[in-house]
């Protein structure tokens, strides 16, 4: 497959501020690829149990960021492939794509892991957080996209959660 607009062979521009209208699918390479689904109006606790699907998480909109969530047993198995320094593409439905670079991967425990208001610890710095600060370090902020899902500890499928931002990459002269 390959990803390049029409728009690919001018001269450099800047990134748009604005994420990507109607998404509809996620490319990580090598083959991996998730459709996008919208969440119900209203519904931010809502994730897709179809396979091969992220949920577009409607909160991230009213920061101008794209948040795509999947269970970690389901799409969001393909997360735990993604790495720092890797290419990200997101589509909308009439063919245009949007490049971002993965910059950051946090992972938190959750104290209650069923609990959308959970306070978490950072794995990195073992610090405690609140649900509103770990939404404000995630979903705030210049336009990104956030992939999240949960991590997996023993028999417990929600113990933590992974956030992987990508900020956008500025086109050049030969499209990448």
């Amino acid at each position: 497959m390959i990803f390049k607009d029409k728009d690919s062979a001018r001269s450099p521009r800047k990134t748009s501020k604005r994420p990507v209208e109607g998404v509809s699918g996620v490319y990580f390479g090598k083959n991996r690829f998730l459709r996008v689904v919208e969440q119900p109006t209203g519904r931010p606790e809502y994730v897709s149990n179809i396979s091969h699907t992220a949920t577009k998480f409607q909160l991230a909109d009213k920061y101008g960021n794209i948040g795509l969530i999947a269970h970690n047993y389901l799409g969001g198995r393909l997360f735990h492939d993604v790495n720092l320094g890797d290419d990200i593409h997101v589509m909308d439905g009439y063919g245009h794509t949007r490049m971002y670079k993965v910059k950051e991967v946090l992972q938190y425990q959750a104290i209650n892991p069923r609990d959308t208001r959970s306070n978490f610890i950072d794995l990195r710095t073992n610090k405690l957080c609140t649900a509103s600060d770990v939404f404000k370090r995630v979903y705030q902020g210049k336009h990104h996209v956030i992939l999240q899902t949960c991590i997996k500890k023993g028999n417990n499928e929600e113990w933590g959660r992974k956030f992987i931002l990508a900020y956008p990459v500025a086109k050049t002269n030969s499209g990448r």
